[in-house]
């Protein structure tokens, strides 16, 4: 990799939302830079994200705007150490 390749810092973060909140917390969600995809699964959590930054300190700042939606109950992130295609 040369010195001008940019790596990015990849997260999934898995969210739970109160009932009701759903429409409101998706559109917001889609506003917020980074995130890349947006899906409603099933099972323990209500969404999952997929969240692209240039740095650690930039995931943290995207992180607390999610955590700042109304409606969203609980998070947890996942850092992706490696990815494969």
């Amino acid at each position: 990799m040369s010195a001008n390749d940019k790596q990015s810092i990849c997260a999934y973060i898995l969210i739970n939302i109160k009932l009701g909140f759903t429409e409101d917390v998706l559109a917001k969600l889609k506003k917020i830079p980074g995130i890349t995809s947006v899906a409603v699964i099933t099972g323990e959590y209500d969404v999952v994200v997929r969240l692209e930054t240039d740095s650690l300190e930039e995931m943290h700042d995207r992180t607390l705007d999610i955590h700042v939606i109304d409606g969203i109950i609980e998070t947890t992130t996942s850092i992706i150490q490696k990815e494969f295609t």
